[in-house]
């Protein structure tokens, strides 16, 4: 099926939403339509491997093979690039006088749980930009961690549980430090062992200018930003009660199963819900597609895109999306700035119950993903270190490092006509303008970074046509290719019947948020703020 198929259903869907919602009760078309869906995105370019990663500017042993550096989609371009001054090229993303664009019915519970996904795979490390240290799988490493190593220091080594507390009767991860003993200027870590979990020189960075009171109360998590924001610290929350939860019911149906497969077994069944969550709910929002996407079992093992993971430079840039970000996150009377509301756990642990604040993240849209709409903290220089640029002179000078082609040349990589003029990209008059002056009127000049925020979204759609097919062919070819997807192993022997039963009664993250909390009648968890109501 092509491109034109698919935008008559689009159209369809969006001004007739009744039909999504039978196709999606007809099992076999819910999945007919899937299948070619995911391959219609999955083949928008050529599979894995690619013939070039950061290792080098052609093709190497190492290049091919060593996943510490960094993939990418096309070659270095050709020449010398005459480009705008960085200046002014990040000042597209400023938001003008402060102004935030909203987005259409985008809440901010989908950019918190979109910060909170990504940051598990798209990690840049810190010391070589052209590297990560990502597993590029889809793991639930924010709870478990990267390594085995940390995955032992989170375990309480009972039940198959990962380490927790009890706060007014309610389940939370550990904290980091000891709250009496720790102060800025010296730390004492609450359980000897999370004196490895991270990097010191990280955890310095990650924590610099937290205030006192709250650096005492920063969790200990599997990854150096768990405690970055609200949203973080409310998935992280909701995913250790879900595996903890999990574990006893596994332990009531199989009491002979020690620590170790009571863990391992939790945490296969968890992997698959967040799988499923990304693929019926998170990707489902974003590319409007209308109905639940169920592909049929072992579609993708069949299919030539079916290959390793090896996360790209351009889908690490093309999640930055700091445009979501609101100038306050409000919650009842209160609203919050920013930085009232990054690293702040008491706001989860004593002033409001996680059903609160879940809801009050359902109901509130995020700002629009585009430019002109990024909030001015993302501008300010990071006060840390030699290098102390804001993340977006980072971001755009990062692209331009790795000499990043034109938007045009990504476009017909990705099964896509090339635009012939600015007014093709978009309908904003204002931003036509700028464009043209930038780059002397030439769109094949246009830097891909600038092109997939400026390009116009179609009718429903959350982001542009290019982001949509990158993102897309990034999060199937992602998600489907994960080892506990394979037919071999997605069954009851890797799940038991309990699990299985678990994975089957899951398909949006509202189930899984309204198993562990309290005011799970009341409680709204939607990506969605249409579906909202008061």
């Amino acid at each position: 099926m092509d491109e034109f198929f698919f935008q008559i259903i689009f159209r369809l869907v969006n001004r007739f939403p009744w039909i999504g919602r039978i196709a999606s009760r007809i099992t076999w078309l819910r999945r007919f339509i899937s299948d070619n869906f995911i391959n219609w995105q999955a083949y928008a370019t050529n599979p894995r491997p690619r013939p070039l990663s950061m290792a080098a500017p052609y093709t190497t042993w190492q290049s091919l093979t060593d996943r510490t550096f960094t993939g990418r989609h096309l070659p270095e371009a050709e020449g010398k690039q005459h480009l705008p001054s960085l200046e002014s090229i990040v000042n597209l993303w400023r938001r003008k006088e402060n102004k935030e664009i909203p987005s259409v019915d985008t809440s901010i519970l989908f950019s918190f749980f979109a910060q909170w996904f990504t940051d598990s795979f798209l990690r840049t490390d810190f010391r070589d930009r052209r590297k990560n240290t990502s597993n590029h799988e889809i793991d639930l490493c924010q709870i478990y961690g990267l390594r085995e190593e940390i995955t032992r220091l989170l375990r309480l080594k009972k039940d198959g549980k990962l380490k927790y507390q009890v706060i007014d009767g309610e389940i939370f991860p550990p904290y980091l430090f000891n709250v009496e003993e720790t102060t800025t200027g010296n730390w004492v870590f609450a359980d000897k062992e999370f004196e490895s979990l991270h990097p010191r020189f990280i955890l310095e960075y990650v924590f610099n200018n937290i205030p006192e009171e709250r650096l005492k109360r920063m969790f200990a998590t599997g990854l150096e930003h768990g405690n970055s924001s609200i949203g973080y610290t409310l998935m992280n929350t909701i995913m250790l009660r879900e595996h903890n939860r999990i574990c006893d019911l596994l332990k009531e149906a199989h009491p002979a199963w020690d620590d170790e497969r009571l863990f391992q077994t939790a945490r296969n069944i968890m992997i698959v819900l967040l799988i499923k969550v990304v693929l019926q709910d998170y990707v489902s929002h974003f590319t409007q597609f209308g109905f639940t996407l169920d592909p049929t079992p072992g579609m993708a093992e069949r299919q030539r895109w079916y290959r390793t993971n090896w996360i790209s430079l351009e889908f690490n840039l093309l999640y930055r999306w700091h445009s979501m970000v609101p100038e306050y996150y409000f919650v009842g009377n209160q609203h919050y700035k920013l930085d009232e509301f990054r690293n702040n756990t008491s706001l989860v642990t004593h002033q409001y119950s996680m059903g609160t604040l879940i809801s009050a993240a359902s109901r509130q849209k995020a700002g629009r993903i585009s430019l002109y709409n990024t909030p001015q903290f993302f501008f300010d220089p990071l006060p840390v270190g030699a290098d102390n640029r804001s993340v977006m002179e980072r971001s755009v000078e990062m692209g331009r490092q790795a000499k990043l082609r034109s938007f045009n040349d990504y476009c017909e990589a990705f099964s896509m006509p090339r635009l012939r003029s600015f007014e093709e990209l978009t309908e904003d008059l204002e931003l036509q303008q700028e464009l043209k002056e930038l780059y002397n009127d030439r769109i094949d000049d246009l830097e891909w970074l600038v092109g997939i925020f400026a390009e116009d979204h179609d009718e429903g759609f959350s982001l542009g046509r290019l982001m949509v097919r990158m993102v897309g062919y990034d999060a199937f070819t992602h998600a489907l290719t994960n080892p506990l997807m394979s037919t071999q192993v997605h069954n009851e022997r890797t799940f038991s019947k309990v699990g299985q039963s678990i994975i089957e009664e899951t398909s949006v993250l509202a189930d899984i948020v309204k198993r562990n909390v309290k005011d799970s009648d009341t409680v709204v968890a939607s990506f969605r703020t249409s579906t909202v109501s008061d």
